[in-house]
C-alpha cells in the first residue's frame, strides 16, 4: 500500500512538473515582443475555411483557411524582430476538397469569394495566339482546354473522351465533360473533373454580363469573334470587382 501512494504521488508530482513547464513557457512567450507581434498580426490574418457543399449537378467548392503558425514564425524570426515576410503559415484544409471529391464533378469556385476563371476552349489553334495575347497584355491568367494530342507540360484542361484518359502521362490536368462523361474514368486515375457550366460560344460580352458570378469557371471557345471581344470583356469583368485567378486557386 505504502508503494501504491508513493507512485501515485511520483505520477503527480510529474504532471505537476510538465504542467508548471509548460505555463512557464506559454508565459514567457506570451511576455516575448516578437510573439506579442505575431499574436497581433495572427489576430486580424487568420481565417477559418469557408466550406463548400454539394447540389444535384455537382461540388461547389470552399476555400481552405490559413493560420499563422506562431511557434514556427517565431523560430524564424529569432534575433531578427517581427517581420510580416517571415511569418509562417499552416492550412485549414476544407472538408469538401479536391483530393476528397475524384469522384463528383467540380461546379464552381466558392461563392462568396469574388473571383472567376477562364478556359480557353482550343479548337483549331487559329486564333490560339490572339486570344493569349490579350490575356498576358491585360496581366491576366487563363487555363486552355485541349484534346489529347495538345496536353502540356504545364497544369491544362482535358476535353477527349473516356478512352483516352489512360493514354495521358501528364497527371497535372483535370478532365471536364465538354465531349463526353469521363467522370468514373478520371476518378478511377484519381483525376478532377470540371463540369461545363458555362461554355461561351459566341457573343462573349453578353454572356458573360448575364452570367457573372462568384466562383464561375468559364469556358470560352477560339474563334474570330470571341478573341475580339476578349480585350473588352477583360476589362468589363474588373470593373465589376472580380478577380481572374487560375483553376487551381480558384479550387483551393
Amino acid at each position: 500500500m505504502n508503494n501504491y501512494f508513493k507512485y501515485l504521488l511520483i505520477i503527480c508530482l510529474f504532471c505537476f512538473s510538465v504542467y508548471y513547464t509548460k505555463r512557464i513557457n506559454e508565459l514567457s512567450l506570451s511576455n516575448n515582443e516578437i510573439m506579442v507581434s505575431i499574436n497581433e498580426y495572427a489576430s486580424i490574418h487568420d481565417y477559418k475555411c469557408n466550406e463548400g457543399y454539394i447540389n444535384e449537378d455537382g461540388v461547389v467548392l470552399g476555400h481552405s483557411g490559413l493560420f499563422v503558425d506562431k511557434n514556427k514564425s517565431l523560430s524564424y524570426m529569432k534575433g531578427i524582430g517581427f517581420k510580416e515576410e517571415l511569418v509562417q503559415y499552416k492550412k485549414d484544409e476544407c472538408i469538401l476538397n479536391l483530393k476528397d471529391n475524384y469522384d463528383k464533378y467540380i461546379i464552381s469556385g466558392n461563392k462568396n469569394i469574388k473571383s472567376i476563371s477562364i478556359v480557353i476552349n482550343v479548337i483549331d489553334f487559329k486564333y490560339i495566339d490572339e486570344m493569349v495575347s490579350v490575356f498576358e497584355k491585360n496581366l491576366v491568367p487563363y487555363e486552355l482546354l485541349v484534346s489529347k494530342d495538345n496536353i502540356l507540360e504545364e497544369f491544362c484542361l482535358f476535353k477527349g473522351s473516356a478512352s483516352e484518359i489512360k493514354d495521358i502521362k501528364n497527371k497535372n490536368v483535370m478532365c471536364t465533360n465538354m465531349e463526353s462523361d469521363i467522370l468514373s474514368e478520371c476518378s478511377s486515375y484519381k483525376i478532377n473533373s470540371i463540369k461545363v457550366m458555362n461554355h461561351v460560344r459566341e457573343n462573349l460580352i453578353f454572356n458573360i454580363k448575364n452570367t457573372l458570378e462568384n466562383g464561375n469557371i468559364y469556358f470560352i471557345d477560339e474563334n474570330y469573334n470571341n478573341s475580339k471581344e476578349l480585350s473588352l470583356c477583360l476589362k468589363y469583368i474588373k470593373s465589376r470587382g472580380f478577380d481572374i485567378v487560375k483553376i487551381n486557386k480558384l479550387l483551393e
